[in-house]
């Protein structure tokens, strides 16, 4: 079996070094998959996109500050005498979208100065050129957000919305002709050899016309934000490829694109699961504590703390509402409130694993940074709960990844790792008897491990009593006779957020191997007996398969661990990022394309990789 996996995990590596570097605009093939391109700066978000199998074209979301308002729906350039779509689509760097059609190449990137640039580089200096930016007239949300005043000054068209975020919009030349109509703003001009867009987003009228001015005055916007955005990737941890070849650098492109997807997804913050529209609540991207972490660890692992500050102050601070001390609701609408609305999991299904995560990142920071995030009571107060929840059997029983309640491998050794950190910390801070809980708690956990151990099929597998969910969403009770084992390759992030490699995390990644990975090589995520869940959890997913080839890297072997990143290379979306999951019979992918989540797991399989 794993012969065979290399192999034709190295017969087409050099399929995914090609998709990686073309950027051909697909029409009946599937691959690459359609998406979005994530942009930002950590002030500001956009969601951009000209693929033509999705229905927008340009920016379709912009968010500034936080995710409680999205500004504009759309953006355009039209040439005169050009009806031709788009022929390419892509990164032109890895901060940089770009569309290329027979007559204009279109590039959208994020300015440093908070700033979103439009550029159009047409054939042929002169031809008449239109933009349109579409703004959203009426944010529906809890609280719905409304275009008060739409106006142009001086050359600048300036929106307000009643929230107070001014967005100003305007051509680099002031010698274009800028108009409104309905909410849109339209801008016409003559095309020299590069038209300049800019979107400035910000709190007050007189900050975004400034900002514009100030824009307006920079002789080249593209190398500025070039000089910053390299620099940023600089400051951190690229991976090392020995070898200066095509596909070594497609992978290290593939790398910076995905972890600056993540950067990108940052606002102060907040990094929702999805930005693209298909997990909201209340019509906002929802905030969940588990897929903020777990891109707050592969930041912290490839050197950028900053962003990793953000994130764990904003689940420290305690305006964000607890279910009960000590545990986080599964998730958050945008304002942090917990709210019973919205698509994906139940708000209130318990997840306790966030608890491991946190503990483990908060350690981590300090260990790299030499700061504490978070006072000590609140490392006790996540410490404490997990104690008290451990059942008589010796295990958490909770959501934990896959949002469903029962006993979880991934979570149990999660907070198994996080409860022994959690002992040293306590230690540290002089007080032993809360050492010496925490201490106890692990190994009681750790002791309970094989229960989770499907020995039929020698697999942990997560233990459940029940087959199905109830009609809500909601996990059902069962009876302990119910006893039912599901499989589960969430299992590996047990391992990657810090627990020690094991018989049964080995046997387990055997099962996975010969029994979960399907599409050529991506790898499934859980099992059900629930017809409803069926479809999802027996989807190839991202994150998995990225997990699948951290542990190889940690534990395994480097030719599987190159085996799932070249999968994931070959599988990514238009953009080169990582989408939540492709449907099980191949015939689409995740309208999460990409899923924050996944992106980032994919940058640290690279990374853990390169260092083999």
């Amino acid at each position: 079996m794993q012969a065979r996996m290399v192999c034709r995990g190295f017969a087409f590596v050099l399929t995914a070094v090609a998709a990686s570097l073309c950027l051909a605009q697909p029409t009946d093939q599937k691959r690459p998959w359609k998406g979005y391109s994530i942009l930002g700066n950590g002030h500001l978000t956009a969601v951009y996109s000209d693929d033509n199998r999705i229905g927008s074209r340009g920016i379709q979301h912009l968010y500034f500050k936080d995710y409680t308002a999205d500004y504009i729906s759309s953006t355009s350039f039209q040439l005169a005498g050009s009806t031709a779509a788009a022929s390419h689509v892509g990164m032109q760097n890895f901060f940089t979208a770009q569309t290329l059609t027979p007559l204009s190449d279109v590039r959208c990137f994020v300015h440093p100065d908070d700033a979103i640039v439009l550029t159009l580089r047409a054939t042929g200096v002169g031809r008449p050129y239109r933009f349109e930016a579409q703004l959203r007239k009426e944010i529906k949300t809890d609280v719905p957000v409304n275009l008060t005043s739409l106006k142009i000054a001086r050359g600048v068209a300036v929106a307000i919305w009643s929230n107070g975020t001014a967005v100003a919009i305007a051509s680099k030349d002031s010698n274009d002709k800028v108009s409104l109509s309905g909410s849109s703003v339209v801008m016409t001009g003559a095309s020299s050899s590069k038209t300049e867009v800019l979107i400035a987003p910000a709190s007050s009228e007189a900050e975004a016309v400034r900002k514009v001015q100030a824009l307006r005055r920079d002789p080249d916007l593209e190398a500025t934000a070039a000089k910053f955005w390299e620099a940023w990737m600089n400051r951190g941890i690229l991976p090392n490829f020995p070898n200066n070849t095509a596909e070594a650098a497609a992978y290290l492109e593939a790398y910076k694109r995905n972890l600056y997807c993540v950067k990108a997804a940052n606002l102060n913050g907040q990094i929702p699961a999805d930005i693209t529209g298909q997990f909201v609540t209340n019509n906002m991207p929802q905030l969940y504590p588990r897929d903020a972490m777990m891109c707050a660890r592969v930041l912290l692992e490839t050197g950028h703390p900053e962003e990793v500050r953000q994130v764990i102050e904003f689940w420290a601070n305690r305006k964000i509402p607890m279910k009960t001390p000590g545990e986080w609701y599964a998730r958050y609408d945008a304002h942090a409130k917990a709210v019973d609305s919205g698509s994906g999991a139940r708000f209130d299904e318990p997840e306790w694993d966030a608890n491991g995560y946190f503990i483990y990142l908060l350690a981590k920071y300090h260990e790299s940074q030499g700061a504490w995030l978070a006072d000590r009571k609140l490392i006790y107060q996540l410490g404490d709960f997990l104690v008290h929840h451990i059942g008589k059997n010796g295990l958490l029983e909770e959501g934990g990844i896959v949002e469903w309640t029962g006993y979880l491998p991934a979570t149990n050794m999660t907070c198994a790792a996080a409860l022994s950190t959690a002992a040293k910390l306590a230690r540290q801070f002089g007080d032993e008897s809360k050492a010496q809980s925490y201490a106890a708690a692990s190994q009681r956990i750790s002791a309970a491990l094989p229960q989770m151990f499907d020995p039929s099929r020698q697999t942990y597998a997560d233990v459940r009593f029940t087959g199905k969910k109830g009609p809500n969403g909601e996990s059902l009770p069962g009876q302990p006779n119910e006893k039912t084992y599901l499989w589960d390759t969430s299992a590996n992030f047990g391992v990657i957020w810090g627990y020690p490699k094991h018989r049964e995390i080995e046997l387990s990644n055997l099962f996975y191997l010969k029994n979960t990975v399907k599409l050529g090589g991506g790898m499934q995520y859980f099992d059900t007996t629930d017809p409803g869940l069926a479809e999802y959890g027996h989807a190839v997913f991202f994150f998995t398969t990225a997990a699948a080839s951290q542990y190889q890297s940690l534990y395994g072997d480097k030719a599987r661990a190159k085996f799932f990143i070249a999968w994931m290379l070959q599988n990514a979306n238009s953009y080169g990022l990582m989408p939540e999951r492709i449907n099980l019979d191949g015939s689409d992918v995740s309208p999460a394309s990409p899923l924050s989540w996944c992106s980032a797991e994919f940058a640290s399989a690279l990374l853990a990789w390169s260092k083999l």
